[in-house]
């Protein structure tokens, strides 16, 4: 059932205007996984939808990519960019992989989307060597704009990702601590090593407006942070 879920989703998502444009649809979450992720280093990622992460990493870099998504649908988009993927519903299923397989984990605007984000982060955790890291993105749930909406009496459809071709939304995060607490309570062989605070896609501002907001994000992340950046590492045996 999850599966035909996002099917629909990623049907619908692919066929819009919007999503033609590589630069339109550009998310800072690729930046930072891609900054960060060595060349020629094997990188497993969850929820890899159709693979432009593992495409960016593969051609550019070097890197041995192998994506897992419960989507058939966004899995057969992913062939098409050259990426492997392993059908997996992250949420509650064993990771089709061994252990320490890989050097990188990308979980990247998907742990807001399942039940159970600690099952994830321990089987990322099993796939990685010791001292392999996972990098993660997360909505700021409580940004300035769905703070306002609230007050207004509403919620913003950002906040749920309802969306035409957005998976819901089911659990929230912001950037002051909620996602160090999940990982201290059901990850503990995992440790926080970065945190960054960011806009979800800085390109679509221009360069006096980008200064002004990243400043702003900067100063107060728990206020105007769209994204929160996280990097966490395999804590050795």
């Amino acid at each position: 059932m999850i599966g035909e879920y996002y099917d629909r989703v990623w049907t619908t998502k692919l066929s819009l205007a919007h999503y033609q444009s590589l630069e339109a649809r550009w998310r800072s979450r690729w930046d930072f996984a891609v900054e960060r992720i060595t060349a020629g280093s094997r990188v497993l990622d969850i929820a890899c939808g159709d693979c432009v992460l593992g495409e960016m990493l593969t051609r550019d870099k070097g890197c041995e990519v192998l994506g897992l998504d419960v989507s058939d649908y966004a899995r057969k988009m992913a062939a098409k960019r050259g990426v492997k993927t392993l059908t997996c519903d992250i949420s509650q299923e064993r990771f089709p992989v061994g252990d320490g397989e890989f050097d990188y984990a990308t979980a990247l605007c998907c742990l807001e989307h399942i039940f159970n984000p600690g099952h994830a982060l321990r089987e990322a955790s099993r796939a990685l060597k010791p001292g392999g890291r996972i990098f993660v993105t997360l909505p700021n749930a409580v940004n300035l704009r769905f703070r306002l909406a609230m007050l207004g009496g509403g919620l913003s459809k950002d906040f749920l990702h309802q969306n035409d071709g957005e998976g819901l939304h089911i659990r929230f995060f912001n950037y002051a601590g909620d996602f160090e607490r999940l990982v201290a309570q059901e990850a503990p062989s995992l440790r926080l090593v970065e945190k960054v605070p960011a806009l979800k896609n800085p390109r679509k501002h221009g360069s006096v407006a980008r200064r002004v907001l990243d400043g702003a994000v900067r100063a107060w992340p728990n206020l105007f942070a769209e994204y929160s950046h996280f990097t966490l590492e395999v804590v050795q045996p």
